[in-house]
């Protein structure tokens, strides 16, 4: 059975974990996949790294354990290609790479990094280049905003032009304000499957839709 397994690189610079690349692969891993789509969360969580190998830069990377957003995402991409034998990744994407499982300290916490100058607005971005190599890309980095998270507000805009510069289909469940997105995967276990559906509803109703229109 094609189980999917996730991967990602690491790096420790002053006592701060980044984790600056994720994917969940289905089949061999070989950088030549293809992507089955990606996803823009809002930093990363609580996924390990189980396996472990060299990579330069101070960095390090390997196979991570899957946490509860990668199952919920596997679960919705192979929703989406309902009947295929998937070969391929699904690359996520976070607004910033700080890694910390509550969001609530991970934004201030990315504020009092740029304030320091330990890290850049910039330096949080991929590029047009690499958002234009996936076929979808859903929004979800969750419905938090406070007036005082001045950098996080500024980081948002940068990835939303970036994103309308790549061109990228996106889809997403909006929050009630109107500019951000429900996460995928909330923290009520009786809350994912009723989001799963909706998800997956709005992927047909507008990146399959235009996919088949301009067929």
């Amino acid at each position: 059975m094609n189980q999917p397994k996730a991967f990602a690189t690491f790096r420790k610079q002053r006592g701060v974990v980044y984790r600056t690349s994720t994917y969940i692969q289905w089949g061999s891993d070989c950088s030549a996949q293809p992507s089955l789509g990606s996803c823009l969360l809002l930093n990363p969580g609580a996924a390990k790294l189980s396996r472990e190998r060299p990579a330069p830069n101070h960095t390090v990377m390997g196979q991570t354990t899957l946490d509860p957003t990668m199952q919920q995402l596997i679960r919705l991409t192979e929703s989406i290609y309902e009947g295929r034998a998937l070969t391929g990744r699904l690359h996520i994407y976070n607004l910033f790479s700080v890694q910390n499982t509550s969001s609530v300290d991970a934004i201030p916490r990315l504020e009092q990094l740029i304030e320091e100058g330990e890290t850049t607005l910039a330096s949080q971005l991929v590029s047009i280049q690499e958002l234009q190599k996936h076929p979808w890309l859903l929004l979800g980095w969750g419905c938090l905003q406070r007036r005082s998270w001045q950098h996080f507000s500024s980081l948002k805009e940068m990835w939303n032009r970036q994103i309308l510069a790549a061109g990228i289909p996106t889809f997403g469940k909006r929050c009630s304000n109107g500019m951000d997105y429900y996460h995928p995967c909330p923290r009520l276990h009786s809350m994912r499957e009723a989001v799963l559906r909706d998800l997956l509803v709005m992927y047909r109703q507008t990146i399959e839709k235009n996919s088949s229109a301009h067929a």
